[in-house]
């Protein structure tokens, strides 16, 4: 059995000019929210429960487990107060699965979790790039395993933010949780990520290389939405 975990808590503090008033998770693509887009493509990938982290207007999700039977929706209260290490410790009753786990404000072009799906843990990664401010790249050795993480690089495979953990692996991750000190604010500020980015000669962890970087969109501020809607062609509402 294989499930879905998607972190919607956010402010998207970013696109403030949008998410004042609208999660950017609900911003709507040809009538689509991101979200329910991810949702449906989850569930078409054979996905039998898509668990959902909520804290910003978590009012504006609860139809979501109306109208989905597959979805578990799951509050962070903490969500305006940590990064997502507390979305990952929100959802960990539910690390009975193997897990997709995503942010929900990725807009994906195509089915990516049926495309990119397989029966081992992996990050999605987008193909070798150069730029312009530093992300996070992975070092890969030549069978695609994690070696290390370089979390202030310039040039590489970077993370898209779509990653799928085996439910074994997910066993070492709710571990991790469980030694955060949440009073500790270095800690509470963690991207879950973080939790194992120095422990990769314990586990196995791959990745996979996106065929072609459009595959994933991602709103960071007004500019990427103008971007869209011109490439695209599309509507976009919120």
């Amino acid at each position: 059995m294989k499930q879905g975990i998607i972190l919607a808590a956010g402010l998207g503090r970013r696109l403030k000019e949008v998410t004042f008033k609208t999660p950017k998770s609900l911003i709507r693509v040809d009538g689509v929210p991101i979200l329910e887009r991810n949702i449906q493509y989850m569930i078409d990938s054979g996905c039998a429960r898509v668990v959902i982290v909520v804290g910003y207007m978590k009012e504006r999700f609860s139809y979501l487990a109306g109208k989905y039977k597959e979805v578990v929706i799951v509050e962070n209260p903490d969500y305006d107060s940590t990064n997502t290490v507390s979305s990952m410790n929100c959802a960990s009753r539910y690390f009975d699965y193997d897990s997709f786990v995503t942010t929900a404000d990725i807009y994906l072009r195509e089915n990516l979790f049926q495309k990119y799906g397989d029966d081992y843990s992996f990050y999605l990664l987008r193909p070798y790039d150069n730029f312009e401010k530093p992300d996070w790249v992975a070092v890969l050795d030549e069978n695609n395993r994690f070696v290390s993480v370089d979390t202030r690089a310039i040039e590489g495979f970077s993370y898209t933010g779509i990653s799928f953990w085996k439910k074994k692996d997910l066993d070492y991750i709710k571990h991790k949780l469980s030694l955060v000190d949440w009073e500790n604010e270095k800690e509470r500020q963690q991207y879950w990520d973080e939790l194992h980015i120095h422990d990769y000669s314990t586990f196995e962890l791959h990745a996979k290389i996106l065929k072609d970087d459009n595959e994933i969109y991602e709103f960071d501020d007004m500019s990427d939405i103008e971007k869209l809607q011109k490439t695209d062609s599309v509507t976009i509402e919120w």
